[in-house]
């Protein structure tokens, strides 16, 4: 891959975790460009691999790479709400799975990479485990600053 657009997305990642609205608007819309221009913005259609069953489930769950990216873009879009309570975490749930959709159907469009049900699977669990963390991030800075008042 070219560096220079590893090194955009690292930047816009960055901001976009930092709370940096128009670096996550442009993070999530260059993110949906991908596909297309690796392609030309040629459309070479694929159908999607919509099987899923045991087997599948248990091989999605060795699919990190999408477990860490998800979980990313789960804390990323959680950093662009204020307050982190309940309607803020199934709004970054949704957008998490939103996103993982539309990488797939783009991938099935485009004939670039594998567009699987399946790949949803770890896209769900890595924005869990990332809710899990942010939720234990913000109940322990909480709690810290009770004790210090």
């Amino acid at each position: 891959m070219w560096p220079w657009v590893i090194a955009v997305f690292v930047v816009l990642g960055a901001l976009s975790l930092r709370g940096v609205r128009w670096a996550y608007v442009t993070y999530i819309l260059l993110s949906l460009l991908f596909f297309p221009a690796q392609t030309g913005f040629r459309f070479e259609s694929r159908a999607c691999d919509l099987s899923f069953g045991m087997s599948h489930a248990l091989a999605a769950l060795a699919n990190y790479p999408h477990m860490v990216l998800f979980g990313l873009f789960f804390v990323a879009t959680m950093a662009q709400f204020r307050q982190k309570e309940g309607s803020a975490f199934a709004w970054a749930g949704s957008a998490t799975m939103l996103m993982g959709a539309a990488v797939e159907l783009e991938q099935g469009l485009t004939g670039t990479g594998h567009c699987r049900l399946r790949d949803l699977l770890p896209d769900a669990v890595g924005a869990l485990l990332a809710a899990t963390l942010v939720w234990g991030w913000h109940k322990a800075r909480s709690d810290r600053s009770h004790d210090t008042a």
